[in-house]
């Protein structure tokens, strides 16, 4: 049995900050630490995750009984992997076809051309980067291990 030992005054402060034990200047300070140190970040983290697993610590609903059993189903997994998998397929090949499309089209001058695929171009690098903050924040997610 190993013992795990005591924790650092980091660790209690952010226990006591996801309790919401911390007031004023003292909340104040945490919080202006906490925007520079990622493993208090990391901490604060782990411990709004154990929050909310506690608080799942409820017995099961007769409809969690039924998600359970519906997501061990083979079929339903692939259906899922498939349908999600078809849907992004769909949408580069839309998109492809809707950049080339307007490229060569000579009937729209120029202008809306441009307009057009800068709208694309836009929407395109937004959701590359609500992927990428998603895919970064995944850590910090308590709610990440929580089962419906």
């Amino acid at each position: 049995m190993t013992v795990r030992p005591e924790p650092t005054q980091g660790e209690l402060q952010a226990m006591a900050y996801v309790d919401g034990e911390l007031a004023g200047e003292e909340r104040a300070g945490f919080e202006a630490r906490l925007a520079d140190d990622e493993q208090l970040a990391r901490h604060v983290a782990h411990y709004r995750a154990l929050d909310v697993l506690s608080r799942q610590m409820a017995p099961p609903e007769p409809a969690d009984h039924e998600w359970t059993r519906l997501e061990s189903e083979a079929l339903h997994g692939l259906g899922t992997r498939l349908g999600w998998g078809l849907v992004g397929l769909g949408g580069v090949a839309l998109a492809a076809y809707g950049v080339v499309g307007l490229a060569r089209a000579e009937s729209i001058s120029s202008v809306p051309k441009l307009g057009l695929l800068s709208l694309l171009g836009g929407l395109g690098l937004l959701l590359a980067l609500t992927i990428h903050a998603r895919v970064r924040l995944l850590p910090f997610d308590p709610y990440r291990k929580v089962k419906r």
